[in-house]
């Protein structure tokens, strides 16, 4: 039996090889830890907050622990690809995730100086330190990356 290698075109949303199921089979995990994230987070000052620290820090590490099996599926498909598929991926996530922590960190260090509040002055932090923004921005910088080095082998 002869297993079809995986491409990347079945986790890009409106692609002629776009499968739901591939997607959700490498990405589910992601998905998971972002909306835990993002659902403590908006909760956090009201109901989190007033858990015992055990069960806030439980909460605060189970979207990491999802990240490390998102990883794990990620590493898989990567794996089951061909060279030339596997090649272009890799340096499309390099470039997605180095883009995503020089991103938020410049963000981090502009909204300690001040910079968002002096434009925006209602507001007293923009940080954007969730889940939520990192996946946001990884997938942003993979599609970007996997354009931009795509292009030299069409």
């Amino acid at each position: 039996m002869t297993k079809k290698p995986n491409v990347p075109g079945e986790i890009f949303l409106g692609n002629k090889d776009y499968s739901i199921r591939m997607d959700w089979k490498v990405s589910g995990w992601l998905f998971l830890a972002t909306l835990i994230s993002c659902f403590s987070d908006i909760m956090f000052p009201r109901v989190v907050q007033q858990w015992p620290l055990g069960w806030r820090v439980t909460v605060a590490m189970i979207p990491f622990l999802l990240i490390l099996l998102w990883i794990r599926n990620l590493a898989q498909w990567i794996h089951g690809m061909d060279e030339l598929h596997r090649r272009i991926t890799v340096v499309a996530i390099l470039f997605a995730v180095s883009s995503t922590f020089f991103f938020v960190m410049l963000w981090h260090r502009l909204d300690v100086t001040g910079f968002f509040s002096a434009i925006f002055p209602r507001r007293s932090s923009w940080d954007i330190a969730t889940v939520g923004h990192a996946f946001l921005l990884l997938t942003f910088f993979y599609f970007l990356g996997h354009t931009i080095f795509n292009r030299r082998y069409k």
